[in-house]
């Protein structure tokens, strides 16, 4: 009766238990996790999750998050008044709400695992995918707060389950909106049981489909033609396309949606969704509208949305929209529809006014969504169709720009107040002032905010002078054309408090101006002579223009003062005694050309300018800026010279010609152009010398100037060689340990090196291969062979009689001596074997007289103790061959019987003695009889 009894009950608790499992079996749908950061080092949590409402014993009131510092804590279901609330479909929505404050900044893993998804997932373990965990995933980055600002993951306003219809697309978008305005990308992935364990048995949807004669499709790929999806998901806007189911069911997919500031990933999202494909003779609705708009902030948005349905005209469609735009303040976007299905065509009007607290260079998409109402009747969803609509708003540009000249400075000022000059959070950083050496048209682009063609000067400029922003340029030389444009600089957004990543407005339109040229202009430092002694330059300037210099206020006599400095440099130059040219009127003063004899031309640059002196006085007018001489440099390498240059001048340089002297003419011929100041000579002989100059082509792009400016640097000489090593080989190295099983030692314990020979691939003069072995990973190499020919890629190699273990590395030497660098790495461990018999017979009769061991390999020493029954030691040794006699630690001979041992084996190994993990132990049966 009672073992009856005791098997009811056991029976009753199993089905409890069942029930219990099952009830877990058949719960999680969809899910994600967001986060918040409320402090420097805290965070606010919400885990989504969407499960099956008829699974009442496993619903959940609370689920555990762990926030990836070592910490857990379950979290209480925050909505519905705990319950939750329950949708259509047989779907429940959760959440769950956390705080937690973090030890220090770092990177972490905030997860969720609940035991089991719902039953019947076509494309998880099918059919068993309630024995499959639901996990989920954020991964949160912690910036430094003082230089990059607060961080929330991006929230997803579209619900992570969704209905489609066999053989019709499907289409699902996140609608991710991140509120900092960091840069989101969307990819497929794997789902997951756990932090880096995928989902067994999983296949993304199309994988399982029966397509043509009951064959497997090809899984969704992600590929896009022409921007058109042909399946897989928009990387950019994070469209998933299937198209189309065949099959009526459940399947899950996983979307990862990483976040970027300043293009450093901070954060990672693991969205986990399910899609409901129902059978039913339906198309999805249709929608008409704009692509992409882009507005500077201010402007108004409006832009009309048209849904309608290709099935019957009787069916209705419900239009709604959602979106980052709806979300932002101050002034959220506007969608004007009419709610509920209504006949069609649905139209709605969708309307904002972004304010310029929503300035982004990343565009805010706005998803459109029309759902028809077939078979509602039967509580389940109709068909629904996606439509994203980019929307970027741009800062508008800075207005009225205005340029002064000045002496020897250019005054630029511009209208304020500005229209988005906002203060709070930093949020508008002021302005950024741009200038090129000649106008530059470009078309007002509302979608390209920002610069490009012309060099900043000045950054984060406010200053204000008789209510107009100003900005004075004293980097000048009298007498060119300069052209301004001024832009807005912003914080990403001013809703993050993220001052850190800039986002730059509409540019100004451009303003160019010329300043007077009441002072010369140099226009050449040319070399005529290449020596170390007797080389010369030639030093040439343009006069300054009668007008601007004003004669009148400025008399003769006139001078000009050439002043010279070794090298390169703008500073430390002085006067040339001897170089210096008066003339009485400014009509004669055209004495413009010096010759500077007697100098190193061959080692050195120099710089020089002008110095212009008026009316006799002791100090001049004014100085040219500083110009050098262009200087040539070689470097020779096989069959090569490559010549590069430099030059500090203030005209710009924008061609140059390479000469080349020709040996039997004695000529310089020109052998290429280049726009940048490199050239590279290839198919030259080795051993031979080669001569070159260049010639530098410029401009100061001004009228009455000299154009183009020729200039020749010194000439130069390169001999090529091959100081060029080969690329190193691949080395592979097996072993002996490789092929035995339990063998004994011998001599045969040897490694086996083979290597690629790069003359087949990467080199074509390899001669030979230097092999080199270190006895562990933190010894030095020592060279232990040289194979003498490129065609011997191999070596037999045995380190020592009592071990393999190293590393080696094979490099590979070309027919001049260069050595490659080395290969990578490749070690080896021993193969260690050290195993006891269990019984031995020291009897006398010569045979199995000793306890020694199976034999053994790469073995340094032992701790062998061996016992009697009574826990006795009798003997003890640290010699690995052992060779006990059967005597006790007295020298007497012990009773036949049994003995325990254990041992403490110690292996030779690439790290050096190693103890082995496991203590050797076992008893030993010694036997006296015969």
């Amino acid at each position: 009766m009672g073992l009856k009894f005791y098997s009811l009950k056991i029976i009753l608790i199993c089905s409890i238990c069942f029930c219990y499992i099952n009830g877990y079996a058949t719960h999680n749908r969809a899910g994600e996790i967001t986060v918040e950061q409320i402090g420097d080092l805290s965070l606010r949590a919400t885990i989504t999750t969407y499960t099956k409402t008829s699974s009442v014993p496993a619903d959940r009131d609370s689920l555990q998050i762990c926030w990836g510092d070592g910490a857990c804590e379950w979290l209480l279901r925050s909505n519905g008044n705990g319950e939750g609330e329950p949708l259509a479909n047989d779907i429940k929505y959760n959440t769950y709400v956390g705080t937690h404050t973090f030890p220090g900044r770092a990177t972490y893993h905030i997860t969720v695992q609940d035991p089991n998804r719902n039953g019947g997932i076509l494309n998880v373990n099918f059919p068993n995918s309630d024995n499959i965990a639901f996990f989920l995933q954020t991964i949160f980055t912690f910036l430094n707060p003082q230089f990059q600002g607060y961080n929330n993951s991006p929230l997803l306003l579209q619900p992570p389950v969704d209905v489609g219809y066999v053989g019709q697309p499907f289409m699902h978008n996140p609608n991710a909106f991140d509120q900092e305005g960091d840069s989101l990308s969307y990819e497929l992935i794997v789902p997951m049981m756990d932090d880096g364990v995928l989902v067994s048995n999983y296949e993304l949807p199309t994988a399982i489909e029966p397509g043509p004669d009951n064959q497997i499709i090809p899984p969704v790929d992600q590929v896009f033609t022409d921007g058109t999806i042909i399946g897989g998901i928009d990387p950019i806007t994070g469209d998933f396309l299937w198209d189309a189911p065949q099959r009526v069911g459940e399947y899950n997919i996983a979307i990862l949606i990483k976040e970027y500031r300043g293009g450093q990933l901070i954060s990672t999202i693991v969205r986990d969704m399910q899609i409901r494909i129902l059978e039913g003779n339906n198309q999805p609705p249709e929608i008409e509208s704009i692509d992409e708009i882009c507005v500077i902030a201010g402007d108004t948005v409006i832009f009309s949305v048209t849904a309608t349905d290709p099935d019957i005209p009787q069916q209705m469609i419900e239009l709604t929209a959602l979106g980052g735009p709806f979300e932002l303040e101050p002034n959220p976007a506007q969608f004007i529809v009419p709610s509920g299905f209504q006949p069609q065509p649905v139209v709605g009007i969708f309307r904002w006014i972004p304010p310029c607290e929503v300035i982004s260079d990343q565009y805010y998409s706005v998803i459109f969504k029309a759902e028809d109402n077939f078979d509602t009747s039967q509580d389940t969803f109709g068909l629904t169709t996606l439509k994203t609509v980019r929307i970027k708003v741009v800062g508008p540009p800075p207005e009225d720009l205005q340029a002064v000249t000045g002496n020897g400075q250019v005054d630029l000022n511009w209208e304020s107040p500005y229209a988005c000059e906002i203060t709070e959070d930093d949020y508008f950083q002021g302005f950024s002032v741009w200038r090129r050496n000649s106008s530059l048209d470009i078309p007002l682009d509302t979608c390209n905010p920002g610069i490009y063609g012309y060099e900043l000067l000045q950054l984060d400029v406010k200053d204000i002078d008789n209510n107009r922003y100003v900005y004075t340029d004293t980097d000048v030389e009298r007498g060119r054309s300069y052209c301004y444009r001024v832009v807005a600089e912003f914080a990403q957004t001013s809703a993050g408090s993220n001052p850190y990543n800039r986002v730059q407005s509409l540019r100004s339109e451009e303003i160019c101006v010329q300043l007077n040229r009441d002072i010369p202009l140099i226009t050449h430092v040319s070399v005529e002579n290449t020596d170390i002694n007797s080389g010369v330059m030639r030093v040439q300037w343009s006069k300054p223009l009668a007008d601007d210099l004003d004669t009148i206020q400025n008399p003769g006599p006139y001078r000009y003062e050439v002043w010279r400095a070794d090298g390169m440099t703008q500073t430390g130059l002085s006067p040339i005694p001897g170089a210096s040219f008066t003339s009485n009127t400014f009509y004669d003063a055209n004495d413009t050309i010096f010759i500077d004899n007697n100098l190193n031309t061959l080692q050195q640059a120099y710089s020089y300018q002008i110095a212009f002196y008026v009316n006799g006085e002791t100090e001049p007018l004014g100085f040219t800026n500083v110009a050098s001489s262009v200087y040539l440099s070689i470097a020779s390498s096989d069959e090569t010279n490559t010549l590069t240059w430099e030059e500090d001048v203030p005209w710009d340089n924008y061609e140059y010609t390479i000469y080349r002297k020709n040996d039997i003419s004695g000529i310089f011929d020109s052998i290429g152009m280049s726009t940048i100041q490199e050239y590279t000579d290839n198919g030259l002989i080795n051993g031979e010398e080669y001569c070159y100059y260049v010639t530098s082509i410029g401009t100061y792009s001004i009228e009455g100037i000299i154009d183009p400016l020729y200039n020749n640097s010194q000439e130069a000489c390169g001999t090529p060689l091959d100081s060029i090593p080969p690329c190193p080989p691949d080395l592979a190295v097996s072993s002996v340990c490789d092929l035995v099983d339990n063998a004994t030692p011998s001599e045969d314990f040897e490694n086996t090196l083979t290597w690629t020979n790069p003359n087949l691939s990467c080199a074509d003069d390899v001669a030979s291969y230097n092999i080199y072995y270190a006895q562990s990973p933190n010894s030095n190499f020592t060279l232990i062979e040289t194979n003498p020919s490129a065609e011997d890629t191999s070596l037999i190699h045995q380190p020592s009689f009592i071990s393999i273990a190293g590393c080696y590395v094979v490099t590979a030497v070309d027919s001049v001596g260069n050595e490659s660098i080395h290969s990578d790495t490749v070690c080896v461990d021993n193969c260690p074997y050290y195993e006891l018999p269990n019984a031995f017979t020291p009897n006398g009769d010569g045979d199995n007289e000793l306890f020694i061991p199976f034999p053994y390999r790469f073995i340094d020493h032992i701790e062998l103790e061996i016992y009697d029954r009574w826990g006795g030691l009798v003997f003890e040794t640290t010699d690995p061959d052992i060779n006990w006699d059967g005597k006790n630690l007295k020298d007497k001979d012990l009773l036949e019987g049994v003995y325990f041992y254990k041992c403490k084996v110690f292996e030779q190994r690439l790290q050096g003695v190693l103890p082995r993990s496991e203590t050797l132990s076992g008893y030993i049966h010694l036997i006296r009889g015969q």
